[in-house]
C-alpha cells in the first residue's frame, strides 16, 4: 500500500479502526451492530474518539500555544476543508446526474454553509459526520489554553470532576432549551460535553493503562461481562431501553434519558468494554496492514463514506433506468435524499458498509500514489 506509516500502539490503532467502522455501520442503520443490543454505538462511539485524542494529548504549561494552534489547523482544519471541497465536487456531479440539470445554488448559499460550520459543524449533508472535526478542534484548543495557565497545579482527577459538572450542565441546557435558541451555543456546549472524555484519555494513559493491560485474560473477559450486565440492568430501569444511547450529538438533540449523568456512564461503559476487547485481540491482529491503513485514514472514511453510499446509489440508478429495473430501488426517493438506501434485503446494508470503508480508502490510496503517502494529515484521533 502507498501509505507507509505504521502505528506502534496497536491497541489504539485497532480501537480507532473499530470506531470508524462503527461510524460507517451506524449510518447504514447498523448492518452489523456488534454488541449493539447491549452497547448501542450511539451510547459511546463519538466520545471514544475524544478519549483516543486525550490519550495522545500531551499539552501542558510549557506548550507553545501559537505553534500548537497552527499544528491543529494544519492537521484538522485544512484536511477538513480539503475533504469538504472534494465531496462538494462529487455532490455537484451526482446532483447533475440525478436531476438531469446543472445544479444551481441560491444567493447566500456560501454564507449558509459557513454558518453551519460554526454551529452544527458541517456545511452540507454528504459530510455530516465531519461535525466532529470542528468540535475536536475547538475542544483541543480550549483544553490547551486551560492547561497552559493551570498546568503547574493540574490534577487530572480534579479536572475530570469539574469537566463532568460542566458536561452535566451542557446536557441540561441541551434538553431544556429551544433548538432554535440553542443554535449559536452548540459549539461551546459540545466542547463542555466532550472535555471529560479528553481528560479521561489522559487519566487512562497516565494512571490506569498499566493496571488494565496487566489484567489476566479471564479478568478482562469478566470485566467485559460486568460492563454488559450494567447496561442490561440500566435498560430495565430506564423508561426506554434505548435511553442508554444519545443520538444527534452534532445538534445536541438526542438526550432522551431522564438522568443527566447517563451520557457519561454510557460512554464510560462502551469505551472500557471495547478498550478491554482490543487489549485482548490487539496482539494477533495488530500487524494487519489493512487495519493499520484504515486506522491511519479515519479522517477520509469519516468525511467520504456517505458520498460513496451515494456513488453506489448512482450506479444502481443507472442500472435501474438503463439496463434492468431493480426491484425496490426507489429512484424518486433517491433523487430527493442523500440518505437513501436500497432496501431489497437486510444483507444489502453490509454492501453499503464495505463501500463506505473501501471507497474512501481506495480514493486515499490513489491520492497517495499521485501525491505521495502522508501528503495530507489523515487521522481524526
Amino acid at each position: 500500500m502507498a501509505e507507509r506509516r505504521s502505528k506502534s500502539n496497536k491497541k489504539f490503532m485497532l480501537l480507532s479502526a473499530i470506531g470508524i467502522f462503527m461510524v460507517v455501520d451506524s449510518h447504514t442503520f447498523t448492518a452489523f451492530a456488534f454488541f449493539g443490543s447491549f452497547l448501542p454505538y450511539n451510547s459511546f462511539f463519538m466520545p471514544m474518539f475524544m478519549f483516543i485524542s486525550g490519550y495522545f494529548n500531551r499539552v501542558g504549561s510549557d506548550t507553545g500555544l501559537l505553534k500548537y494552534i497552527w499544528k491543529k489547523i494544519r492537521t484538522l482544519l485544512i484536511p477538513y476543508t480539503l475533504i469538504s471541497l472534494i465531496v462538494f465536487g462529487i455532490q455537484f456531479l451526482m446532483d447533475w446526474y440525478k436531476l438531469g440539470v446543472v445544479p444551481s445554488y441560491p444567493d447566500g448559499y456560501l454564507k449558509y454553509m459557513l454558518d453551519r460550520v460554526i454551529t452544527v459543524g458541517t456545511p452540507y449533508a454528504l459530510v455530516t459526520p465531519m461535525w466532529f472535526v470542528i468540535t475536536l478542534f475547538a475542544t483541543l484548543l480550549i483544553y490547551a489554553v486551560i492547561k497552559k495557565f493551570l498546568g503547574r497545579i493540574w490534577n487530572s482527577y480534579a479536572a475530570l470532576t469539574v469537566f463532568l459538572g460542566l458536561q452535566i450542565l451542557a446536557v441540561y441546557l441541551a434538553k431544556n432549551t429551544d433548538p432554535e435558541a440553542l443554535t449559536y451555543y452548540l459549539l461551546p456546549l459540545k466542547v463542555l460535553f466532550f472535555l471529560p472524555f479528553l481528560e479521561l484519555g489522559i487519566i487512562y494513559r497516565d494512571h490506569l493503562e498499566k493496571k488494565h493491560s496487566s489484567m489476566p485474560a479471564g479478568g478482562k473477559v469478566g470485566l467485559m461481562v460486568f460492563l454488559i450486565l450494567i447496561n442490561m440492568v440500566r435498560t430495565i430501569y430506564l423508561p426506554n431501553p434505548y435511553d442508554v444511547a444519545f443520538d444527534s450529538l452534532d445538534d445536541l438533540s438526542g438526550f432522551t434519558s431522564p438522568y443527566l449523568i447517563t451520557p457519561f456512564i454510557s460512554s464510560l461503559i462502551g469505551i472500557f468494554f471495547w478498550l478491554t476487547l482490543v487489549d485482548l485481540i490487539a496482539r494477533p491482529v495488530g500487524e494487519s496492514r489493512f487495519i493499520n491503513y484504515m486506522s491511519c485514514n479515519t479522517f477520509w472514511i469519516m468525511g467520504m463514506h456517505i458520498a460513496f453510499f451515494n456513488i453506489f446509489n448512482c450506479i444502481l440508478m443507472a442500472v435501474s433506468l438503463n439496463i434492468v429495473k431493480l426491484k425496490f430501488f426507489d429512484v424518486d426517493f433517491f433523487r430527493g435524499s442523500e440518505w437513501y438506501f436500497w432496501e431489497i434485503n437486510l444483507n444489502i446494508k453490509a454492501a453499503y458498509v464495505l463501500i463506505g470503508i473501501l471507497g474512501p480508502l481506495g480514493f486515499k490510496y490513489l491520492c497517495d500514489r499521485i501525491y505521495g503517502p502522508g501528503s495530507v494529515q489523515d487521522t481524526v484521533s
